[in-house]
This record gives C-alpha cells, structure tokens and sequence, in this order.
C-alpha cells in the first residue's frame, strides 16, 4: 500500500466517524472503514507479544482516528466517538481462522 493509499483510508475512516457521530446513521459503515484502516495500519499484523500487542497497536491506531476527528466534534460527540473505537479497537481478530472474540 502506498502513503496516499493509506492517507486515504485514514481519511475515509476519519469522515466515517465525524459522520456518524454527527448523524448517528451508518454505524455499519463507519466501522468498516475504521477496521480498513486498521488493517492499512498494520496494526492487525503479530508480532512479538503475540495479541496484547495487536490489542496495544490496535488502540494507539484507533487514538489517532479520534485525534484526526476533534476538529470537528463537540465534546460530547469525541466522548461518543472515543466509546466506539474503544470497542473496535479490542475487537482483535483471531488470527488462522479469520473470526472474532
């Protein structure tokens, strides 16, 4: 993937949420890019630490969609926003077998 590939995607997921907390519509949607971005993050990727290390990169990823977002958001909305990538962000996906805890 290239920097503007994941630029991209980074953006994408930051419009999803900004939309979302905004509007309350396309849940589905927004969670798709946010774990699109994840992934193009690499923080879906084990390393040594096995996966509380995927947990830890996967949290540090979703605090950077949260930064990118604040510009827009009112405080109550961050905290909402803040919430759902908490949840996503330790929804760590189960290597070999492609589910989910």
């Amino acid at each position: 993937m290239t920097d503007n590939e994941y630029y991209k995607t980074r953006k994408a997921a930051a419009d999803a949420l900004i939309y979302w907390a905004k509007t309350g519509m396309r849940q589905f949607t927004m969670r798709d890019a946010v774990n699109d971005y994840l992934e193009a993050s690499g923080a879906n990727h084990p390393s040594i630490g096995g996966e509380e290390t995927i947990l830890a990169h996967r949290k540090i990823a979703a605090n950077r969609l949260a930064i990118d977002c604040i510009y827009a958001l009112s405080k109550e909305e961050v905290s909402k926003v803040d919430r759902e990538l908490e949840g996503i962000a330790v929804d760590v996906p189960r290597h070999g077998c492609g589910m989910k805890r």
